[in-house]
């Protein structure tokens, strides 16, 4: 059973989490670094700043996994080593991914779990550091583009929505324009519209020319073999050609290039439509 832990259960759970740390982690670190981290997880500031979840067999407390920052950084994550290896570690990380629209999840972990997060989907950010005594590598979860990559395509599709949608009233995610432009060229078609809408959905933020940058290789779905994705690219341009319309040029003759006749006569009027319409804009 995975229940949100209150702060009282919170506390109750700190003699597991010394525990594993002791067991599996503590090793390597000289005494001041363990009572270190001993005085940390027992700081009520520190306390005050989390929010975590518990794993419970038989109405006994077999893990935890906790946050801070909005959910944004894994501050303690610890499961009992007589339950290690039956998944309870990834039932946890589920439970915070599932309820999570945060960009990323930050972690700092330790050289012993490395391994053990990289099968979670984190990938390294940087090379090993020290503080105050106690090692860490620095790793991170691309929370929202794996989002938007899910099998479950409406759970993907509503996401994007609402990250354009966002993205009509702040810069929240430009920073995610490199990630965006990655789905540009994955195999699945639905992914690489999704990525080409999300870049184009920045251009009002692009104060960078991260746009002008990538056009080389987001223009090229405009030659894609399944017509759905040249209609919804095409569609998506305006918003490039309102927020920059120094592209256009670019744009236009790309378009120019779009051989109708790799289509169905039903779906190259359809494109031919789209083409005219953007046209028009950029006129």
């Amino acid at each position: 059973m995975i229940k949100e832990l209150n702060r009282e259960e919170l506390e109750q759970a700190l003699p597991l989490v010394w525990k594993v740390f002791c067991e599996y982690e503590a090793v390597n670190y000289p005494e001041s670094s363990k009572q270190l981290f001993y005085d940390a997880i027992h700081s009520d500031d520190y306390l005050n700043t989390l929010s975590a979840y518990g794993a419970f067999q038989d109405n006994k407390l077999v893990g935890i996994i906790a946050t801070r920052n909005k959910g944004s950084h894994i501050a303690l994550f610890f499961v009992d080593g007589k339950y290690q290896g039956r998944g309870i570690g990834r039932i946890l990380w589920s439970e915070i991914i599932n309820n999570s629209l945060v960009k990323e999840i930050t972690v700092h972990s330790s050289i012993y779990a490395k391994d053990i997060y990289g099968k979670l989907g984190f990938i390294q950010d940087g090379s090993l550091r020290n503080d105050g005594g106690i090692q860490y590598i620095p790793m991170v979860y691309k929370n929202i583009i794996r989002k938007l990559q899910y099998k479950d395509d409406k759970k993907a599709y509503e996401l994007a929505k609402q990250i354009k949608a966002a993205s009509a009233a702040s810069d929240e995610y430009y920073s995610c324009f490199e990630d965006f432009l990655d789905m540009v060229t994955a195999s699945s078609s639905y992914i690489r519209t999704r990525g080409f809408s999300l870049c184009c959905a920045q251009a009002r933020w692009d104060t960078d020319g991260k746009l002008k940058n990538a056009l080389p290789s987001m223009l090229s779905l405009l030659h894609d073999p399944k017509p759905t994705v040249v209609r919804q690219c095409l569609g998506s341009l305006h918003e490039v050609i309102l927020y920059h319309p120094e592209l256009s040029e670019i744009i236009d003759a790309e378009v120019q290039t779009i051989d109708l006749s790799n289509y169905k006569d039903s779906m190259a009027l359809l494109i031919q439509k789209d083409i005219d319409e953007l046209k028009k804009f950029i006129d």
